[in-house]
């Protein structure tokens, strides 16, 4: 896809029109078909955006996998890493996506359910025997 004329790319890119963890690239070459790919674009539709005024000369996805994102544009057989003016893609909203999950967190939330389960399981059997017992 070729960038509409008009375009220029010498300034960092703008935000995308959402609230929402998004990414963006410029339009032009495969960036299309590596932000399809990096944003899973059957689910997460592509979609054009410009400034105020200006012709649509970017587009963006939104994601909840946000870092997944940014580590697929970030590859060198991709897009590279993003350049200090942002001119190569860029992602909003990060902060706003909740933590990935970890082993420890998966750990520490089985260790919950098994001291639940010991309370709960310690609960029964002293109702069982306080309903045997004539309590």
């Amino acid at each position: 896809m070729t960038a509409p004329s008009g375009c220029s790319f010498n300034t960092p890119i703008p935000s995308p029109p959402t609230t929402l963890s998004a990414c963006s690239v410029p339009i032009g070459g495969s960036n299309t078909t590596i932000l399809d790919t990096c944003c899973n674009g059957h689910i997460n539709p592509i979609l054009k955006y410009g400034q105020p005024d200006s012709p649509e000369c970017y587009q963006y996805c939104t994601t909840d996998s946000v870092h997944a994102v940014m580590e697929c544009l970030s590859r060198p057989e991709n897009l590279g890493a993003a350049n200090a003016e942002n001119s190569t893609w860029s992602c909003y909203n990060v902060g706003d996506v909740r933590k990935e999950a970890t082993v420890d967190d998966e750990y520490a939330s089985g260790v919950s359910r098994i001291r639940f389960g010991k309370a709960a399981m310690l609960v029964v059997i002293l109702g069982f025997f306080g309903v045997t017992m004539g309590c």
